[in-house]
């Protein structure tokens, strides 16, 4: 079906129909005689075949053809790779990744699954077909992904060719009026299938290699969104497939599609294919960030070679979503971005994130929910400058407030390994998209290796609505070597917030290698700093935090010791995490944006827990100098943590004074 051809042979058979009794051809979609004999072989080989500019019907079904010979090879394919990944995991056994007591996760894998399981066997989608799949060896494996590459490349070059386009110097009826079926079966189909897969591949090395199939697709993004029938693919959420026999059997009734639904009997959706397309934008911008100081300093031929194909692709796709950005604006469609920020602008107008269900309106805490994950994907990962004016006199970049300086000083004229500093160029653009809500992370813009880090309590915690900020610093030897992690937010050294977080920032963590753990448990160099931050947030900002202290025993929320652990972090969550970081000194900090998103969206769930907090009865267990907390000026007794409810009261309404770096100066 797909070739090297620019029209397959195939394809232009099956837009003929040619009479036997007269010997005339006809066109397929509208049946007008054709100046071409039965046997023609298409435009390339017969200069009078006008077969593929005839009508607008003749179009739709080439369009139909390609999808379903499409189908066709993606279903086949699909099998093969369940094949092969079933023996690879019959042969490799299965092991755990997570330790007990907070001591973090060992392994990893971001492999993007090629083929999603919705899909019956071969032999059952397609009944004219009695071939079986075989399994195969990594060397056919290979062979089999390269054909399978070209197999995409032809098939997408192909529909470039097909789809309307309005926007060209001189287009034919069938771009302008395009038939209405175009935008249903390009839904139907598998195309949006593979476009997700290969939108949400987040290995730079992966699009380097592919860059042909990557630049292919840009050009068919911005075809569909050329046309106002394909756009709808691109822009709207997708019903998610249970099965499918593909869309050619579908249409001869040789099989069946079926859509995957909720408890309820809801349809499933799946998020818009833009919005994976916004996400990999992110990942080429994070990476073009950090990877244009590179192309000068980098000695290796190899390692050269590769940057600028990877920055070369990055800018690529950088501005193909300027492309769609406007043709999605010219057709009236609402961007993805404005989209999201008109969300966020309601969470944050409507009574500060509250929560209402008066009988008349829904139940907004969901939006508010929503609206916290986007902006939390919107200012998550970002490049800026941590470093102040050196003092008088001095030379070199001055990094104030930031634990590891001297180790900047220190290693400021050596040279980190090439291909180190290329890998940590693709985990940071694998980062910029990958940090679940309530973690962010700014890098500076000159080294790479110097990182600032803000977690936020997850919710039903001591830590709830707290932040805690960590300074990181990447090793010249990184990947063979653990980050280094400190937490800042300490009360000035005052608090220990958690067994595994001391009060002069110690981080204790088997990942990072500064507590012992089993050997899957412990850093390689296949771990990566998003593994550090996920473990700090799920393991050691937890419910039942006493416990993370080995020896400690089966965690218990309810044990008199736990209660009363938790009582006293919560009054420092709210003196250090929450109600410090609304003062005015925060300001122009580079977590400014950060704070007011925060406490703004869920200001309302957050004053709601301080007052729970409040309200909380002393426990009767009291130790008398927890050997978790050092000294602290100040006790957690009812009177003062009601002190604190004020303070974050008058703290609230201060940020909300605040600029946000996208506001405009008056």
């Amino acid at each position: 079906m797909f070739s090297v051809a620019p029209i397959p042979p195939s394809l232009v058979y099956l837009l003929h129909a040619p009479c036997n009794s007269c010997r005339t051809n006809h066109c397929r979609g509208c049946f007008t005689p054709l100046a071409c004999p039965p046997s023609c072989k298409g435009p390339s080989k017969n200069s009078k075949c006008v077969v593929f500019t005839c009508c607008a019907e003749v179009r739709a079904i080439a369009i139909f053809e390609t999808l379903g010979g499409f189908d066709r090879q993606y279903i086949s394919q699909r099998a093969e790779s369940d094949s092969r990944a079933l023996l690879m995991s019959q042969a490799k056994p299965s092991s755990k990744s997570v330790g007990p007591g907070g001591t973090g996760y060992g392994t990893d894998n971001y492999g993007i699954e090629m083929f999603p399981k919705q899909y019956a066997s071969p032999a059952a989608t397609h009944p004219r077909s009695s071939r079986k799949t075989q399994p195969k060896t990594k060397a056919s494996s290979t062979k089999a992904s390269t054909n399978w590459d070209s197999v995409v490349l032809h098939a997408i070059e192909l529909l470039i060719q097909l789809l309307p386009s309005p926007y060209t110097e001189n287009p034919h009826g069938y771009d302008l009026l395009p038939h209405p079926s175009i935008g249903h079966i390009l839904s139907l189909s598998q195309l949006p299938t593979l476009l997700a897969t290969l939108l949400r591949n987040d290995s730079v090395t992966d699009w380097i290699t592919r860059k042909e199939i990557y630049n292919v697709m840009l050009s068919l993004l911005r075809c569909m969104a050329g046309c106002e029938l394909a756009i709808q693919c691109l822009i709207e959420q997708r019903l998610e497939m249970a099965t499918t026999c593909g869309l050619e059997n579908w249409i001869w009734e040789d099989g069946e599609i079926t859509w995957k639904t909720t408890s309820t009997g809801e349809l499933e959706t799946l998020p818009p294919l833009y919005t994976y397309f916004k996400k990999l934008t992110t990942q080429s911008e994070a990476f073009l960030a950090g990877a244009t100081q590179m192309l000068g300093e980098a000695a290796d031929d190899e390692i050269d070679e590769t940057m600028i194909e990877g920055t070369s692709l990055c800018g690529d796709i950088i501005a193909a979503r300027d492309d769609l950005e406007r043709a999605i604006a010219v057709l009236g469609q609402p961007s993805a971005s404005a989209d999201r920020d008109n969300r966020t602008d309601q969470a944050e107008n409507t009574t500060h994130g509250r929560p209402t269900n008066n009988g008349k309106g829904r139940d907004l805490s969901a939006d508010v929910d929503r609206a916290y994950e986007e902006a939390c994907e919107k200012l998550c990962f970002k490049y800026v400058s941590l470093t102040e004016d050196a003092t008088a006199g001095g030379e070199g970049l001055h990094y104030a407030n930031f634990k590891y300086a001297p180790l900047l000083n220190q290693t400021q004229n050596s040279t980190r390994n090439p291909k180190g500093r290329l890998h940590l160029l693709k985990e940071l653009a694998v980062t910029a998209t990958s940090l679940p809500p309530g973690v962010w992370v700014r890098v500076d813009e000159v080294r790479n290796d110097a990182i600032k880090i803000m977690i936020a309590g997850p919710e039903g915690t001591p830590y709830a609505g707290g932040l805690f900020e960590f300074d990181c610093y990447i090793p010249l030897e990184y990947p063979n070597t653990a980050p280094q992690m400190h937490l800042r937010t300490t009360g000035g050294g005052t608090v220990r917030f958690n067994p595994n977080l001391y009060n002069c920032g110690k981080v204790c963590l088997s990942l990072l290698g500064t507590w012992p753990g089993r050997p899957e448990e412990q850093w390689s160099p296949k771990s990566t700093l998003l593994q550090v931050l996920v473990s700090i947030q799920s393991m050691i900002l937890i419910d039942a935090p006493y416990y993370n202290e080995p020896g400690h025993g089966q965690a218990n929320v309810k044990a008199p010791v736990s209660v009363s652990y938790n009582y006293n972090i919560s009054a420092k969550t709210m003196e250090w995490a929450i109600v410090d970081w609304l003062q005015d000194k925060h300001c122009k900090g580079i977590w400014q944006d950060v704070i007011k998103s925060h406490f703004t969206i869920r200001h309302e769930k957050i004053r709601q827990q301080i007052i729970e907090w409040c309200k909380e009865p002393v426990p009767s267990y009291r130790q008398a100098e927890p050997y978790y907390q050092a000294p602290s000026s100040r006790s957690s007794s009812a009177v003062q943590r009601a002190d604190l409810l004020a303070e974050f009261d008058k703290g609230f309404a201060r940020i909300e004074s605040w600029k946000s770096d996208g506001d405009e100066e008056e």
